[in-house]
């Protein structure tokens, strides 16, 4: 199967560079470039891939340094907040790693975001939670993929208890947070752990996403992981028992519009987009630690523009590159994924689901 994710995958990322690379001619003579269609409505931009934890299932703590400068991710949260962005996703290995992340966080809130949002291992959450009571708008997911025995094999011994703290810590101090969750063979008898955790704790809110073989590729037994094959009643009942349990708690499934498309991702290989076609293209950017520019976190084909060496946030989204690629993911004709960071919005629309 990973064989099977890895080929697509990499097909349709070469797919649009070779597109790009077809286009490119055209575009240089090309009169300059109409609007977007629509406002810039969300930025997401990674902050570092430092992190404290070297999670099982997962490859990002190994690249080690931070992103962009505090000024220059600043200057890029004013000019996508006058694009039309109001909401801010601060991604990254462990965003807390970053020592100017409270000052990032309020100069968001101070621009107008109305959303910001990142995820972390929790490690850190204790000494920061007071000051992040005083940022608006603000939610954290905080990573815990069950019981204590489960989670602490996968991400080491004591992170389990550092998580509950961190999640205590910003509960206490009135932060609105939910915890998070990977689905895949080791989680999967342990996942109903996180409605527990929300009824313990008040809250409303939980999320569950499946394994995705992108960022552990390069680990030995990414197969320990993955479902065997035999196992897709198994989980389609434990899916089916975990919406059953949300409901009757009151809480909500952040992802719970992607369940349907879960069983054939983790058993088929299958990598949807969402009915009717993706349409983050069109109101999302991506600013990756050295500054190159995306249209979403499977998208990478080919950069934007990088505006490390000076393109501006404006000229991207209104260019002919983040077009085209809204064109794509509109049309169905990019990767897929089914990640709980990516077009939940779509998927909710297509389910009948309103948020509020």
């Amino acid at each position: 199967m990973r064989d099977r994710l890895q080929a697509a995958y990499r097909a349709a990322c070469e797919s649009v560079a070779r597109d790009a690379r077809q286009s490119s001619a055209r575009d240089a003579r090309a009169p300059a470039p109409r609007p977007c269609r629509g406002p810039l409505r969300e930025i997401s931009i990674e902050l570092t891939s430092r992190c404290n934890l070297s999670c099982a299932m997962c490859s990002v703590w190994k690249g080690g340094r931070d992103g962009l400068a505090q000024d220059r991710i600043l200057a890029l949260l004013a000019e996508a907040r006058s694009l039309g962005a109001r909401v801010f996703t601060a991604c990254g290995a462990e965003p807390f790693m970053r020592k100017d992340i409270i000052a990032i966080l309020n100069e968001a809130a101070r621009l107008g975001y109305g959303r910001i949002s990142l995820v972390s291992n929790g490690k850190l959450l204790p000494r920061h939670a007071e000051r992040l009571a005083a940022i608006p708008g603000l939610s954290i997911g905080v990573s815990i993929d069950g019981p204590e025995e489960v989670h602490d094999a996968l991400r080491g011994p004591g992170s389990y208890r550092a998580a509950l703290a961190g999640l205590r810590a910003l509960c206490a101090q009135g932060v609105s947070v939910h915890p998070n969750a990977v689905l895949m063979r080791p989680t999967l008898a342990g996942i109903d752990h996180l409605i527990a955790l929300a009824v313990e704790h008040g809250l409303g809110e939980i999320s569950v996403q499946p394994f995705q073989p992108e960022i552990a590729w390069d680990q030995p037994d990414h197969r320990a992981w993955q479902f065997d094959p035999d196992s897709r009643a198994e989980v389609a009942a434990v899916l089916g028992r975990l919406l059953d349990d949300a409901r009757l708690a009151g809480i909500r499934i952040a992802t719970e519009a992607m369940f349907p498309a879960m069983l054939p991702y983790l058993f088929d290989g299958l990598r949807p987009v969402p009915p009717g076609g993706c349409t983050l293209p069109g109101r999302f950017l991506l600013v990756t630690g050295r500054g190159e520019t995306f249209p979403c976190f499977f998208m990478r084909g080919q950069s934007m523009g990088n505006v490390a060496e000076g393109v501006r946030l404006r000229d991207i989204w209104h260019g002919p590159v983040q077009r085209r690629m809204q064109a794509r993911g509109q049309a169905g004709d990019c990767p897929g994924c089914l990640a709980g960071c990516s077009d939940v919005p779509a998927y909710d629309a297509a389910a009948g689901l309103v948020r509020s």
